[in-house]
């Protein structure tokens, strides 16, 4: 387990603060603490998803994971892994918003590229489509199959 935990705060080192184990009302209580960078929120919805409690010392602007020994640390470190990845998605997402908007600008400003083109702009992007296996395969057959049988 200790090389798990180890492993467990590399993942999150860059914020990762401190962790303990303290007795309260005859409970033990893992707190796990973590140092967001400011503009980050946090996913109140991972307390119901994780079966955990989410705080914050507004000082110090570290904020603590915290559970009962029996959900464990691998759970709080799942809540806070998650938490992590939904910020770098959104700042991803930031980041290529502004990328193409930018490159839209270019386009707009662009005086050798006639209105009419302009115009004609649209945005695609590639869906993967969702692999099925052989039994969803068969299923769709049977399901066309039944509905030319009814017509």
């Amino acid at each position: 387990m200790a090389n798990n935990i180890k492993d467990r705060i590399q993942k999150i080192k860059p914020y990762f603060k401190g962790m303990q184990v303290e007795e309260i009302d005859g409970e033990s209580i893992i707190y796990v603490m973590v140092s967001f960078p400011p503009k980050w929120l946090i996913d109140k919805t991972l307390e119901q998803k994780y079966g955990i409690s989410i705080g914050m010392n507004e000082n110090s602007g570290v904020y603590y994971f915290c559970a009962e020994m029996e959900v464990g640390f691998d759970v709080i470190f799942d809540a806070i892994e998650d938490n992590i990845e939904q910020m770098l998605t959104a700042q991803e997402r930031a980041k290529l918003l502004k990328d193409k908007v930018h490159e839209l600008q270019e386009l707009f400003v662009d005086e050798s590229i006639p209105i009419e083109k302009l115009r004609t702009i649209e945005f695609t992007f590639k869906l993967q489509k969702k692999k099925t296996t052989k039994k969803e395969n068969k299923d769709i057959v049977e399901t066309k199959n039944e509905e030319k049988s009814e017509n």
